[in-house]
């Protein structure tokens, strides 16, 4: 059994998500499969996005969407990469210019 749930209703309110760690590849075919479902992919600021970010502080690769019910789950696909946490949270395809 998982429990999710946001607490408060006030202006300070705490967002909590579950994340799952997956492959890289899967990461990345992940916009499309959620895109091919009806699903929203969003980025690490909760728009909608074709590409997933990278979160250069660990480095991982990150794609979030909403459940049905409007929890927020992330998959997130560690990179072999040195940290660069100077970066901070960038898009996909920035990180593999640099």
């Amino acid at each position: 059994m998982l429990g999710l749930w946001e607490a408060g209703s006030g202006p300070q309110r705490m967002h909590l998500h579950v994340a799952f760690t997956v492959k890289l590849d899967d990461l990345l075919h992940a916009v499309g499969a959620l895109k091919n479902a009806k699903v929203t992919p969003r980025d690490f600021e909760r728009r909608p996005t074709d590409e997933p970010d990278v979160l250069a502080w660990m480095p991982a690769a990150s794609l979030y969407f909403d459940d049905p019910d409007g929890n927020l789950l992330e998959l997130i696909a560690m990179l072999p990469d040195e940290p660069r946490p100077e970066l901070g949270v960038l898009r996909w395809s920035e990180w593999k210019k640099r």
